[in-house]
């Protein structure tokens, strides 16, 4: 079962500076975390078999506010 992040108003309304310094911020966190911010800075979406590391990436956005969509993929 794969876990993914959406922005709510879509990638476009989200800057990509914000999300370097959150990045920046979190990388060193949980392991293999900085692969989840370059997939939501280059492709406005991540996923993760791992629901830990989505809900964390999901919860340092929450931080600044950004709205965000999650999903269970099966």
């Amino acid at each position: 079962m794969k876990y993914k992040i959406i922005f709510k108003d879509g990638v476009d309304k989200v800057e990509k500076e914000l999300l370097r310094k959150i990045q920046s911020k979190h990388n060193n966190d949980i392991e293999e975390i900085n692969d989840l911010y370059d997939q939501l800075i280059l492709h406005g979406t991540c996923d993760s078999k791992i629901a830990s590391r989505i809900y964390y990436v999901a919860y340092t956005l929450a931080l600044e506010n950004i709205e965000l969509i999650l999903i269970r993929v099966n």
